[in-house]
């Protein structure tokens, strides 16, 4: 009897197991499109055995392209041998219908490898939506380079639109096209009219440095291999979460490694600086126990800067995971994770895959499905997008003004447009800036600026949290700038005086924000006032450039000009623009060159001579001529610069502010002259200090951000 039991006992845990593995290959919440394949063809990928088909009946426009045989080698995933191009049509839509419909959460993932398909060597860039609404820019790095992008998304309606837009930058195309049925109650947002776009997924430890996904992580998510420096692997040949695993389902092949701080004493941090501070993130820790525990400990505490994560101590379980995530969005200047051990841990923390993902707002209807080819749909959006202050999560009452700056109780500084007041809203620091009932600015700055910054998003421009329009009150809310101006250090307002390496980080940073108005937003944005007390410094000393209310879409190709009247700063203002009304990209650059110039020299745009007046720029050539950079560069330095990095910073800002707008460099150029310049710097410092003791490090703090950077929307 006792072993008919044990037949039972054992023909049942049999029976289970099996069910895992039929579960673990089960593709019923899968659609897999690999785009460009003929019409009514598939295939099961060898690797990982997801069955692919063909995007024919998917969507209704594009031609069909093949990479070039050198390209299709045998290490490339065979969903890249073929695309889908879309050389005509402003915006062309895939139609996705999962059988779960709208009471479904999908993970949808889009990638694309360009391989020249098209003969031309010329890589594209263009916007991936979905619906209406922007999902990411591709843009890849070369003609063999993989772009991946996901989404995490709970559709409105049964149908969901995956849409390809052309922004003037080359022929939009996709190589593959997927979509993963995940479960309800993960993932989770706020509301659901908001997805999550991933940043990183990080399989931490990995012992194989291969990406893992299906079959090994049945939601089909891509893991990446990623070690940091410091970091030291633990891993075992168990199974995790051989039963009950938790609602995330992470792959067991990745929780089955895991990274420690080589030092007993350390934490783990990980950081990055996202480029639009008021963005919303999320992020998801995984751990699990991978070493047998004898008489010892391993507590964990998990915190943030902002205090959101909170929670209690706990130890991982041995050969089970438990997931860890902030409930409340994470916001700020800097998002930064720390694992440290608690004082009865014997041991320090562990950490075995982490995913981070950015909050995208869904709220917007999706196309309608008589409209997924051509224009229509874009053009009657921007008709809508004419009346951008309708009310929504970014406008605030007068009344919500008075409560956040306490009754307008601290200045902080007075411009054209009107004072502007230090602020709290909920836990984060803002600047209120409120038109005067005097400014010549007015309404139709007003309007200019929220219009403007309600689009563009970069690290290197000030962010708009909010506006208010009530009767005559009106104000606009930025993310708070503690260091204020770059004029006031660069006066002696301040007293503390900028090295030359802080010098050319600050002129790096603005230029990055002077080159995503020109080149990464489409149409191109002219600032039209770029000068010192328009780039502010937040605690970090990391630049922003402020003040839109003066600047212009310009909808033109670039290299080209338009007419308007003449607006600016006496001193930075384009002489060309000056004399014949035409602006151009090439205008700021002239204003950035000025800038640069007191940079170097910290003196005024305009020094008092004895008997006349005299631009820095012809003070700064003046002096070139003698031949000695250290005449030119700030004393208050004294002499301690790199020589060929002030030479080369001098001659690309006397570049930049050549009256010829033809003959100055665009900002890109600017921008890679910029980080030779800080790079040279950098090196020096480096040098000099390599001898250095180091103090004893309390934590090892890693930037993932190293390796990525959020697209800026």
């Amino acid at each position: 009897m006792e072993n008919l039991k044990n037949f039972f006992y054992a023909l049942l845990l049999f029976g289970f197991s099996l069910a895992i593995l039929v579960s673990a290959q089960d593709q019923s919440g899968f659609i897999s499109i690999d785009c460009g394949i003929p019409s009514a063809s598939g295939y099961n990928d060898e690797n990982t055995g997801i069955q692919y088909i063909s995007d024919a009946t998917f969507v209704v426009s594009g031609i069909t392209k093949s990479i070039p045989p050198e390209f299709q080698t045998n290490s490339l995933e065979k969903q890249f041998y073929n695309v889908r191009s879309f050389p005509e049509g402003n915006k062309n839509c895939y139609t996705l219908n999962p059988a779960q419909g709208k009471d479904g959460k999908y993970l949808i993932r889009a990638r694309f490898m360009y391989g020249n398909y098209d003969g031309t060597g010329s890589v594209p860039q263009f916007d991936l939506h979905l619906g209406v609404n922007i999902w990411d820019t591709i843009k890849l790095d070369n003609t063999s380079s993989i772009f991946t992008t996901e989404i995490i998304h709970v559709p409105s309606t049964n149908y969901i639109y995956v849409c390809l837009v052309n922004t003037g930058l080359g022929t939009p195309f996709i190589s593959s096209l997927e979509l993963r049925l995940l479960k309800n109650s993960t993932y989770e947002t706020q509301t659901l009219s908001e997805s999550l776009v991933l940043l990183r997924r990080y399989d931490l430890g990995s012992i194989t440095n291969r990406s893992v996904r299906f079959k090994d992580d049945i939601y089909d998510r891509i893991w990446m291999p990623k070690n940091f420096e410091g970091w030291k692997i633990l891993s075992t040949s168990l199974t995790i979460d051989a039963e009950n695993p938790n609602i995330f389902r992470p792959s067991p092949a990745v929780m089955n490694t895991a990274v420690t701080p080589e030092n007993v004493s350390e934490s783990l941090s990980m950081f990055w600086d996202p480029p639009n501070p008021t963005s919303k993130y999320y992020v998801y820790l995984h751990f699990a126990e991978v070493e047998l525990l004898v008489n010892q400990t391993r507590e964990l505490n998990v915190s943030d800067l902002s205090g959101k994560f909170g929670g209690k101590p706990f130890s991982p379980d041995y050969l089970y995971s438990t997931t860890n995530y902030n409930v409340v969005p994470l916001i700020g200047e800097r998002i930064q994770i720390t694992i440290s051990k608690t004082s009865r841990s014997t041991l320090p923390p562990i950490l075995n895959a982490i995913e981070m993902y950015m909050v995208q707002d869904s709220s917007q209807l999706q196309t309608d499905p008589n409209d997924v080819v051509g224009n229509k749909v874009e053009s009657e959006l921007e008709n809508k997008n004419n009346y951008s202050f309708a009310a929504n999560n970014r406008q605030f009452t007068y009344s919500d003004i008075v409560r956040i700056t306490k009754n307008f109780e601290r200045i902080l500084g007075k411009g054209g447009f009107g004072p502007v007041f230090h602020g709290w809203l909920d836990d984060i620091q803002v600047a209120v800036k409120m038109l005067s009932s005097s400014s010549d600015q007015g309404y139709k700055e007003f309007h200019a600026e929220v219009k403007l910054l309600m689009r563009v998003h970069h690290r290197n421009l000030t962010s708009l949290v909010g506006y208010c329009i009530e009767d005559t009150n009106m104000g606009l809310i930025y993310e708070y700038m503690s260091n204020g101006t770059l004029q006031e250090y660069l006066s002696g307002k301040n007293a503390y005086i900028l090295s030359w390496e802080d010098r050319m980080r600050i002129a790096v940073d603005a230029a990055q924000g002077l080159e995503y108005l020109h080149n990464g937003c489409k149409p191109s944005i002219v600032h039209r006032d770029v000068k010192s007390s328009n780039i502010l410094l937040n605690e970090k000393l990391q630049a922003k450039i402020a003040d839109f209310g003066l600047s212009r879409i310009f909808q033109t190709e670039s290299g080209a000009h338009i007419s308007t009247v003449v607006a600016g700063t006496p001193g930075y203002l384009d002489p060309e623009y000056y004399i014949s009304n035409w602006l151009n990209e090439k205008s700021d650059v002239y204003s950035f060159g000025v800038v640069l110039l007191e940079i170097i020299t910290s003196r005024p745009v305009i020094i008092k001579g004895p008997d006349e007046n005299v631009h820095v720029s012809q003070w700064v050539s003046s002096m070139l001529a003698e031949g000695d950079i250290r005449n030119i560069v700030d004393p208050s330095l004294s002499g301690d610069f790199d020589n060929s990095s002030a030479w080369k910073v001098v001659e690309l800002a006397l570049a930049c502010a050549l009256h010829s707008s033809m003959e100055r460099p665009t900002m890109t150029e600017v921008v890679t002259e910029l980080n030779d310049c800080l790079a040279i710097e950098i090196a020096r410092n480096d040098k000099g200090h390599k001898n250095k003791t180091k103090g004893p490090r309390r934590m090892v703090t890693v930037n993932v951000e190293s390796d990525f950077s959020p697209t800026a929307r």
